[in-house]
């Protein structure tokens, strides 16, 4: 029997109730929109068109081994692995220097020919992947995983890299999941920084920024839960300890959020200790965690670009510690921070590749004019002092980004910093957004949240179909 109009409007009115008050909803939400951007991107990305991915992959493959431990031979720091993989690089990129990667035509039916290449784990090489071999195993378990489950049924490299990235990918899209089941009101502000463009594509190959990203929107979610709180459940503070020593692990920089929860609780009587044991707690686990890798890897810490001296880099900032002043105002300006925006919503292939049309680029923009304009925050009362707090620390881990990367890219005494990319502040929006989203709401009545959050999946289904489009065209995968 045909339904009638009265219960086709019955129907979408439920819902909206739904979209508009359960938890799981958001999460479902969250969940395909991300499939349907980041799995694709598995097979439509070309192989190692993601910075790093060639040392990522060699480093995945080692650890699916259980070598923790990068060997060092002749200065440089990798892995004793099969030749063939080295064979699915050299035939998969079309570069002259091993760094720089152009955004050359890889069509997939082309690519696809490379499954011939049979693994022979008994033919093997060094191979230097500096970049990488001084990573944390934490980020890479998925992307080893799938090289395990590959090796278990006989593959061959082309298979064990689809596979790698697969995981990561699934590994990836699950974190964000659990961010927004945890996140306890706004859960649009971390479906918007898990489904960035860039977040996507970062998913959806061997990089350890899939779980960097995934796991600091969890712990995000957590600390904003428990501050809005003010306590921790257990459950919740080992999930988020976890979460943290893994981000940790491999860029400390990040530390300065694992304190997001401690503002108010810390001032409010009869809740300090508590506060403050739950905060070291996640203080101890994460830079312990991070204090015992450094300690197993020092060996193998090789200086991963030619001509810079990071231990007289930074001699010479201590010795003139005004030099920083210099460099920040040497570097901060409009473009410098317009292009980091726009390697965070999503510059691919190695930072080569601009999404088109460029339209693409103001779509967050609008998102996040749409959650001003919700000014959700859910029954508790509004708290400066914890929105100046986020936002102290978004800046605090912003600044230790760039001064790592002075430190470690620029030649003793450079006037400028160099290596930043957008990409690594994504881990920080959530915190960032949350203190912006506290310290000016929204003065206008709000709309009912499933009329944003369906604005929201809009604007990420035309990302989505520009990063798609964008990749295609760009190396000529069809």
């Amino acid at each position: 029997m045909p339904h009638g109009p009265d219960q086709r409007i019955s129907t979408w009115r439920r819902a909206a109730f739904l979209l508009d008050n359960v938890k799981a909803a958001r999460v479902v939400l969250a969940l395909i929109l991300g499939a349907l951007g980041s799995l694709p991107l598995v097979l439509l990305t070309p192989p190692f068109q993601v910075p790093d991915e060639v040392q990522h992959f060699y480093r995945a493959y080692q650890l699916s081994e259980f070598h923790l431990r990068a060997e060092v031979q002749n200065g440089e720091a990798g892995g004793t692995l099969p030749v063939s993989l080295s064979q699915l690089v050299k035939a998969s990129v079309n570069t002259q220097d091993g760094v720089f990667y152009p955004s050359t035509p890889a069509p997939i039916a082309k690519t696809l020919q490379l499954k011939s290449i049979p693994l022979d784990p008994s033919t093997r090489q060094f191979v230097a992947f500096p970049g990488s071999a001084i990573y944390s195993p934490l980020p890479y378990l998925p992307q080893a995983l799938g090289i395990m489950a590959g090796r278990w049924m006989g593959s061959g490299p082309l298979a064990l890299f689809y596979l790698g990235r697969l995981f990561n990918c699934l590994s990836a899209l699950a974190l964000l999941g659990l961010a927004v089941n945890f996140m306890p009101f706004a859960e649009e502000l971390v479906i918007l920084a898990g489904l960035l463009p860039m977040s996507q594509y970062l998913y959806a190959s061997f990089s350890p920024d899939a779980a960097l990203i995934g796991c600091a929107l969890v712990f995000s979610a957590l600390s904003i839960a428990a501050s809005a709180r003010g306590n921790w459940s257990a459950r919740e503070l080992w999930i988020a300890a976890i979460a943290a020593s893994v981000f940790c692990s491999v860029k400390p920089v990040y530390a300065p959020i694992l304190l997001a929860a401690m503002v108010p609780g810390v001032f409010r009587p009869g809740e300090a200790i508590k506060v403050i044991r739950s905060n070291a707690i996640l203080l101890g686990a994460a830079l312990g965690v991070t204090a015992g890798w450094i300690f197993i890897a020092k060996s193998t810490m090789t200086t991963p670009l030619n001509g810079t001296h990071p231990s007289a880099q930074i001699n010479f900032v201590l010795h003139q510690p005004m030099v920083l002043a210099h460099v920040f105002a040497h570097t901060l300006d409009i473009g410098w921070l317009t292009n980091l925006y726009v390697q965070g919503v999503g510059v691919f292939g190695w930072l080569t590749v601009l999404l088109k049309p460029g339209v693409a680029y103001v779509l967050p923009l609008v998102s996040v004019v749409l959650l001003w304009r919700l000014g959700v925050r859910g029954p508790q009362v509004r708290s400066m002092g914890r929105a100046l707090w986020h936002l102290a620390l978004a800046l605090t881990t912003a600044v230790l980004i760039v001064v790592a990367l002075y430190v470690t890219c620029a030649h003793v005494g450079q006037d400028r910093v160099i290596g930043v990319q957008g990409r690594y502040f994504i881990p920080i929006f959530v915190i960032a957004g949350m203190g912006a989203i506290e310290l000016v709401p929204s003065r206008r009545p709000s709309a009912p949240r499933w009329k944003i959050l369906m604005s929201m999946a809009a604007i990420s289904v035309l990302e989505i179909a520009a990063m798609d489009t964008t990749i295609i065209r760009a190396f000529h995968v069809f």
